[in-house]
């Protein structure tokens, strides 16, 4: 006695169909699908009956942001390093006896904290006695760790540069400007969620090995300007390497643009060589001697320590913070403040700056114009990069009992006189963008690109016989009277706009799935 494979009902043994839904009773081959003609009998059956059900498709992230989260993977992963290894190492016993931890949760919480820093975001530490009426003494210091920043872009920028070439061997369209911006949107976002996420890492409740129990101190990165300065940076960074092309098709109709491009390559590869030589430099200084850099331990500042070097070589007055934090010591190049003859040597590192600089722009054969700019960009990256080393903290005291009002001083612990430092990062510019390459110019001549090989020889074109002209008849035009195989003078046209290699035109194909519609 057959069984219904729909309602499961027994009908007798010749049937061919259900005697209950009137169905077939023959099982369907694998691989069907029997839909429900709503010929079945009123009523619920007890084994149901069959329904087809359509997956349900979730949401995929478009390419545009998993490229973002690639390109963001090196980047995080050497901040949560940065603070292993300083976690793990005795680092910081030159310091505060905060960062003198051994490895352990609180001693990784507490140098993520202070490797956020990179991103120039206040490190924030609160101390309080809980339960009493002692007063609060908030201090947030502001320092930045250039190892770990450099690196960070180094890391972003090479993420970004791969992507770009995968692009390249593919055969994709390049980005257009809006397209760049919406991907630059993209990472700068995902970056300021992870810093973010990082900073609620970070914060903790730090043990400062004080004897009295009812002391707490709260240690942790200011979490809105961490984000934003996080988000700020991978947006630049994109938007810079995607948005090359659509910045040089500018530049090519702004003369100005072009020539702030054109410095910006030779600036940045100097200032690229120079910060490796002089984190090489403090690295050996730091090193080999205790007495040059007392008061900074840490190899994380080594970077730091090698642009005070470079500030004090060119001539920068050099603040420090005097006995028990009153007061200010000065020194400068001229004024060693007992410091010793050794801090002379400093002046070859701006000096060799100087002449790498004018070599690029003697090789680079760029104009009067281009040389200008070329001296005040770099004035303005080695400027920003010296002042960047300052370090202070801003403190503020309130009473618990609301006694005693309110108190807010700033304290330098190390920081730079302003007009020495662009005084001196003029100077130096003016000496290594136009001096020597006129002298290089006068002494070498300008130099000229290398001879290739020769060109073939070119046969001359075969002269052809002029067509003979055959005057137009009545009612006839001059179209009419073009000779077979003759080419006809068309006016000059400005050329086509260029079109993305996609089919369908989207200028933000390169970051969208092949799937999407």
């Amino acid at each position: 006695m057959p069984i219904c494979q729909s309602c499961g009902a027994a009908s007798p043994d010749p049937a061919v169909t259900c005697a209950n839904c009137g169905r077939p009773v023959a099982a369907p081959a694998i691989g069907d699908v029997v839909e429900d003609t709503g010929t079945a009998a009123a009523g619920p059956s007890p084994w149901g009956a069959g329904r087809v059900h359509h997956p349900r498709e979730l949401p995929v992230p478009s390419r545009g942001w998993l490229t973002a989260g690639r390109v963001l993977i090196a980047p995080t992963g050497l901040l949560v390093l940065a603070a292993v290894i300083g976690a793990g190492s005795d680092d910081g016993r030159a310091g505060s006896e905060i960062f003198a931890t051994a490895w352990s949760a609180e001693g990784f919480q507490t140098w993520l904290a202070l490797v956020l820093t990179a991103f120039g975001t206040p490190l924030r530490m609160v101390m309080s006695a809980p339960g009493t009426r002692a007063d609060t003494i908030s201090s947030d210091s502001h320092l930045i760790m250039y190892v770990v920043a450099l690196g960070w872009l180094l890391a972003l920028w090479g993420g970004q540069h791969l992507t770009a070439r995968a692009r390249h061997r593919s055969a994709a369209a390049e980005p257009t400007a809006a397209a760049a911006g919406l991907q630059a949107l993209r990472t700068g976002a995902l970056s300021a969620a992870l810093a973010l996420l990082l900073g609620l890492l970070a914060g903790h409740d730090a043990d400062t090995g004080a004897k009295s129990a009812e002391l707490k101190v709260e240690l942790g990165p200011a979490l809105l300007p961490l984000a934003l300065s996080a988000g700020l940076a991978a947006a630049v960074v994109v938007l810079a390497v995607d948005g090359a092309p659509a910045l040089r098709a500018e530049a090519a109709r702004r003369g100005w643009l072009g020539s702030l491009l054109l410095a910006w390559q030779h600036a940045s590869r100097v200032v690229g060589g120079l910060l490796v030589l002089l984190t090489a430099v403090a690295l050996v200084v730091q090193l080999s001697s205790d007495t040059v850099f007392p008061d900074s331990g840490s190899l994380g500042l080594v970077t730091n320590n090698g642009l005070l070097l470079h500030g004090v070589g060119s001539g920068a007055t050099l603040l420090s913070a005097g006995a028990f934090g009153l007061g200010h010591r000065s020194m400068s190049l001229f004024d060693l403040d007992g410091h010793g003859s050794g801090w002379w040597c400093a002046v070859l590192l701006p000096l060799a700056a100087a002449l790498a600089l004018g070599w690029s722009a003697h090789r680079g054969r760029l104009g009067r114009r281009d040389r200008t700019v070329l001296a005040g960009l770099y004035a303005v990256l080695t400027a920003a990069l010296l002042l960047g080393t300052s370090i202070w903290a801003t403190q503020s005291r309130s009473s618990a009992a609301g006694v005693g009002g309110f108190s807010l001083r700033d304290r330098d612990a190390l920081g730079w006189s302003l007009l020495s430092v662009l005084v001196a990062c003029a100077l130096w510019a003016l000496l290594g963008a136009l001096v020597v390459p006129a002298v290089l110019d006068a002494v070498r001549g300008t130099p000229v690109p290398p001879a290739g090989p020769a060109a073939p020889a070119v046969p001359p074109a075969p002269l052809v016989p002029p067509m003979p002209v055959v005057p137009p008849l009545p009612g006839q035009t001059v179209t009419d009277t073009l000779a077979h195989g003759s080419v006809e003078p068309v006016a000059d046209l400005p050329p086509a706009a260029a079109v993305a290699a996609d089919a369908g035109g989207d200028p933000h194909a390169a970051y969208r799935r092949p799937d999407a519609g």
